[in-house]
C-alpha cells in the first residue's frame, strides 16, 4: 500500500507545479459594424482573458507571436494587441489571469482565405 502512495504522489506531484493554460475567454464582441477607415479599440478588461495555473507565489511572463497580419474576420485586422501587464504574480493558490486588448481596423473587403495566427506562451520569469 505504501509504495502505491508513493507512486501516486510521484505522479501527481510534477502534474501540481507546471505551468499550465487553464482556459482562455475571448472578447464578446457586441453589434461588430467596421468599415474602410474605421478603428475599434478593445480594452484588456474587455478583450481575451488568459487563465493560468502553477506554482504558488511564482511570477509569470506573457509572450505573443504573431506571424504577419492577423484578421479577426475578411476585412477586420487585429492591431497592438498587448496584454495589460506582460509578468503577473500567481496568487497562493497557483492561479493567475492575463488581460489582453487590441485594436480592430476596418479594410475593404479582402478575397481568399484568412486565419488567425496568433500564438501565446507562458512561462516562470525565473526557474529554480
Amino acid at each position: 500500500m505504501n509504495k502505491f502512495l508513493f507512486l501516486l504522489v510521484l505522479i501527481y506531484t510534477p502534474s501540481v507545479f507546471s505551468l499550465e493554460i487553464v482556459g482562455v475567454k475571448n472578447a464578446q464582441l457586441q453589434d461588430l459594424y467596421l468599415y474602410k477607415g474605421s478603428r475599434l479599440k478593445v480594452y484588456p478588461e474587455e478583450g481575451v482573458l488568459i487563465s493560468v495555473e502553477g506554482k504558488a507565489n511564482k511570477q509569470v511572463k506573457l509572450q505573443i507571436k504573431t506571424n504577419g497580419v492577423v484578421y479577426l474576420t475578411p476585412g477586420v485586422r487585429i492591431e497592438n494587441l498587448q496584454p495589460k501587464q506582460k509578468i503577473i504574480t500567481l496568487n497562493k493558490y497557483g492561479e493567475g489571469e492575463f488581460t489582453i486588448g487590441f485594436s480592430l481596423l476596418g479594410e475593404k473587403n479582402i478575397s481568399g482565405k484568412h486565419s488567425k495566427r496568433i500564438k501565446y506562451q507562458v512561462n516562470y520569469l525565473d526557474d529554480d
